[in-house]
């Protein structure tokens, strides 16, 4: 780890003029995002087949990047699919503190473009990369941001200016900066998405963790070439190159220790929802900047390779996933959130010896590390099983009036279709019970955190102009990750759809007192299931706006569109 071969190597062999800050530096400090953009805006003088284009700003006014390397000049995403390559996605800086991927996908690339020593990757892939996603956090410079990270002596903040984590907005997409971050992906679909990233917490001895989706959650042909063929490449090649690389681990589990899945919200679980390979990359906060930054390099170097020398079967499964989704038929079972599963496999964890010392401030037990390995041997556990599955709908239709989910959809890539016609019928959809709100915002949002939900079928009237989502397109998962609320990162779950759990009218007692009284001496069975709370709920018996108010809800005065979901499933297309 001290030596860094390869990052010598690329030093040795650049043009000054293509040096970052850290390398001059001796990856003492790292350089400014300004930095950044002029040696990306540099690469792309020094080769015909680079392109650097702006595709937004972000919060507080600066330019977001693209960069594409492409030895056919396709610069575009419509270019792109008409060489037939596959494209991998380098993204640096979602966070912003965590540094290390920025420096060096800017010396992986300057080995592709000004010294070459990669160029053949062009002959077989197309590159894309952002300098830094999180531009504002970047440029909120401080020596305090991170206690965790050993080096550089200043980095960025975590967050956006908006104090958002973009590495939980990919579903919501309420960052600016994730809105033209969705753009570019929702054209593009690269075949397989890099996310530069340093994790903190406990010591070992891996430089490099790594993330990735194989099972139900992604698309078989696309899960079957990560598991089959880039996997067991990947860590050959790390290994070779003189990296620790192990798994990031997410808790443990009754079977083994269970590697990270991500939820749509992330960025690899919303790559694997549009059926594209991704892989989490984590270095630690504890190893030297110059370690990370070789780590970052190294892993990003071996997945090129891999994708240069499988280009065909990478392609060909992307292809493969996409009519897999597109082809769903109703009723299928379509995987939406998983737990661990009972296969295992035999696992090393590369650790460090600890103690425990009785800390002066803390006035209790602390943890401390010491250089001393220790390989313990486990059971690691990539399996899952279905926590929650929905049948696949014909297709679903989303009134005119809940404009922010359309938007939603649309910023996301997916097919929609007017309804020409006001249309009624009767449609399968959802009603909510006991529905409970988080008590603090997370991510800006005030989450739905638990509902009972109802299928039910009901009569509505779906306006003209609302949107028709059919579900025999290659973005199914997806939709229904969007727009079934079980789902983890549904819409309903964000909070898109707070005003459906709101009563707007209320009775006076000396009004509704009658019509109650009325109600239960005509409605046998109604009368029955009351005096059966009566019985089983003494503080409600005693308790007479909670009598009336259960009446009231019962009766056709109660808002019939309180708790009952707007978006509806549909057997047909609906006109």
């Amino acid at each position: 780890m001290k030596e860094a071969k390869s990052l010598g190597e690329s030093t040795a062999a650049a043009p000054k003029h293509l040096l970052t800050t850290a390398e001059q530096s001796a990856y003492v400090n790292t350089g400014s995002y300004a930095e950044a953009v002029d040696l990306y805006r540099k690469l792309e003088k020094s080769s015909p087949y680079a392109r650097l284009t702006p595709i937004g700003k972000s919060g507080e006014g600066r330019d977001l990047y693209l960069f594409v390397a492409s030895k056919d000049k396709a610069f575009t995403a419509e270019a792109a699919r008409k060489t037939g390559k596959p494209v991998v996605f380098l993204q640096n800086g979602i966070h912003a503190g965590e540094n290390g991927g920025k420096d060096a996908a800017i010396m992986l690339l300057r080995d592709v473009l000004a010294t070459k020593k990669f160029a053949a990757w062009l002959d077989h892939a197309i590159i894309l990369s952002i300098p830094v996603f999180n531009v504002d956090g970047h440029e909120h410079v401080s020596p305090y941001n991170r206690i965790n990270e050993n080096g550089p002596a200043e980095m960025g903040f975590r967050v956006t200016a908006q104090r958002l984590n973009l590495n939980r907005d990919y579903i919501k997409a309420d960052a600016p900066e994730m809105r033209a971050w969705l753009k570019v992906y929702t054209a593009w679909l690269p075949d397989f998405l890099i996310d530069n990233h340093v994790t903190d917490g406990s010591d070992y001895q891996w430089d490099v963790t790594i993330a990735t989706h194989t099972e139900q959650d992604i698309a078989a042909p696309v899960g079957r070439w990560v598991n089959d063929t880039y996997l067991p490449r990947l860590m050959a090649g790390m290994e070779k190159h003189g990296h620790l690389a192990g798994w990031y681990i997410e808790g443990r589990g009754s079977a083994g220790l269970p590697v990270m899945t991500a939820s749509p919200r992330y960025s690899t679980g919303y790559a694997a929802a549009q059926n594209r390979a991704a892989l989490l990359v984590e270095t630690h906060s504890l190893k030297s900047f110059r370690t990370r930054v070789w780590s970052h390099y190294d892993i990003m170097r071996v997945t090129l390779d891999i994708v240069a020398a499988n280009a065909r079967a990478l392609k060909d499964a992307s292809r493969a996933a996409d009519a897999l989704m597109a082809s769903l038929k109703p009723g299928d079972k379509l995987f939406l959130q998983g737990r661990p599963g009972t296969r295992t496999e035999p696992y090393s964890q590369r650790l460090l010896e600890s103690e425990r010392y009785t800390g002066d401030a803390a006035g209790g037990p602390v943890t401390r590390y010491l250089a001393k390995p220790v390989d313990r041997p486990a059971e690691l556990n990539r399996s899952l099983v279905p926590a929650i599955e929905v049948p696949v709908p014909f297709g679903y239709v989303v009134p005119r009036q809940w404009r922010e989910i359309i938007e939603l959809l649309r910023t996301h890539g997916v097919q929609m279709e007017p309804l020409p016609k006001e249309t009624r019928g009767k449609f399968e959809t959802y009603r909510f019970a006991n529905v409970r709100f988080a008590d603090r915002p997370f991510e800006g949002r005030f989450q739905v955190s638990g509902f009972e939900l109802t299928p039910v079928e009901q009569t509505r009237i779906l306006p003209a102009g609302s949107m028709f989502v059919p579900m025999n397109q290659r973005a199914s998962r997806l939709i229904a990750h969007i727009l079934e609320p079980q789902a983890p990162d549904s819409a309903a779950r964000w909070g898109f759809l707070h005003g459906i759990f709101e009563q707007k009218e209320y009775f006076s007692d000396y009004i509704f007192e009658p019509i109650a009284a009325s109600m239960l001496k005509r409605d046998a069975a109604l009368k029955a299931e009351f005096e059966k709370k009566l019985a089983e709920d003494p503080a409600f018996a005693k308790n007479p706006r909670a009598r009336l108010t259960w009446l009231f809800q019962r009766s056709p005065y109660y808002e019939q569109d309180k708790d009952a979901y707007p978006i509806v499933k549909v057997r047909q297309r609906p006109w």
